[in-house]
């Protein structure tokens, strides 16, 4: 890779993190509240744990960081599921898709871990035809 390429890239993330901060600071009530050398470390660090987890397109850095702003920085943790969903081989789209179903599901019940689960492997099985 050549230093214009580097470039390029960092001009491209640095673009996507604005755009993200902006849809947040629109749609997150207490994001708002902090400032904004705060926001950017967090989203920074979100693209990077995204990242870690194979979640590297937009949408999936969007969701990965919308997870860790109402579950935690531990919530992958909380089921041996979606830890190994995120680990496994599928296409990042049918795991967004079971991530945030999984998410959704926490949110509406946060002690139950286990619904959380079904919520996910049904995600999967209706995104099936999605590919391998």
């Amino acid at each position: 890779m050549d230093i214009r390429s580097e470039k390029i890239e960092e001009l491209a993330r640095a673009a996507f993190l604005a755009k993200l901060d902006a849809a947040f600071t629109r749609d997150l009530q207490d994001y708002v509240l902090i400032d904004q050398a705060e926001r950017h470390q967090f989203l920074t660090l979100a693209m990077a744990m995204a990242g870690a987890r194979g979640l590297v397109s937009e949408q999936g850095i969007a969701s990965y960081a919308l997870a860790l702003w109402y579950l935690g920085v531990d919530f992958v943790d909380k089921s041996v599921e979606l830890k190994a969903l995120l680990a496994g081989p599928l296409p990042e789209v049918r795991k967004i898709h079971a991530m945030n179903k999984w998410v959704e599901t926490v949110i509406g019940d946060p002690e139950n871990i286990a619904a959380a689960d079904q919520a996910l492997f049904m995600a999967l099985k209706l995104s099936e035809p999605w590919g391998r």
